[in-house]
């Protein structure tokens, strides 16, 4: 039996595929030096030291800088367009609102970050969020984000052969002016940073609004 084939009516399906994006700043080479500046200000008295890199206290939307603003803005509609290209239809139709505006994506947090050599992020993703968002400021070589396997019952079980990607690592690499988006609940990481200089980043949760007439599907409508 052959598997897609018209003949004999079977059919191979490839099911639960993660959507994600990876999007050039049209103006990033403009902005990205006052980014850097703006955060390396921030940092100096609204810093959050962890152990495995510094970030900015407070939401970066919250600090009135025009550079700031214009990324965000512009990262908003990258993000609204990526939802519609996903789904193939307006974002206000999915829920069956009337207009664009009854439903908004909008930032809920939002903060830099700053690597430095021997810094990296763990494995991690970000809850309650819809999609996160990162954009790279500045650094020294390729900035790599781990995107893990968001199918977790594959670790409940090895059978010694892969063929479906199982527990896949997929490394996406950006530069500085680059922006990443991917749903906020998909495992993540940051590899080990390991140039001398730092690696700047900005991040955004960002949530569904809606207006007052906005009346949700149930589930799986």
């Amino acid at each position: 039996m052959t598997l897609s084939s018209e003949s004999n009516g079977a059919k191979l399906l490839n099911l639960f595929a993660t959507p994600a994006a990876r999007v050039p700043c049209p103006f990033g080479t403009e902005i990205n030096e006052a980014l850097t500046n703006a955060v390396r200000r921030r940092m100096t008295t609204e810093v959050k030291d962890l152990a495995f890199k510094s970030e900015t206290v407070g939401n970066l939307t919250d600090w009135d800088d025009p550079a700031v603003d214009r990324l965000t803005g512009w990262m908003l509609g990258v993000a609204r367009t990526f939802v519609e290209t996903v789904r193939r239809e307006p974002l206000h139709e999915a829920v069956g609102a009337k207009t664009a505006t009854d439903v908004q994506i909008l930032p809920q947090r939002s903060w830099a970050s700053i690597y430095r050599g021997g810094d990296h992020h763990s494995a991690h993703n970000h809850p309650n969020t819809a999609i996160a968002a990162i954009y790279y400021v500045a650094s020294a070589s390729t900035c790599e984000l781990d995107l893990f396997d968001p199918r977790v019952n594959v670790d409940l079980f090895d059978p010694g052969i892969t063929f479906a990607s199982e527990g896949q690592i997929v490394r996406i690499s950006s530069r500085p002016g680059e922006l990443v988006l991917i749903p906020g609940w998909m495992k993540h990481a940051v590899p080990q940073y390991g140039d001398a200089d730092v690696r700047i980043s900005i991040a955004w949760n960002l949530a569904y609004a809606f207006g007052e007439e906005v009346h949700l599907k149930p589930a799986g409508d």
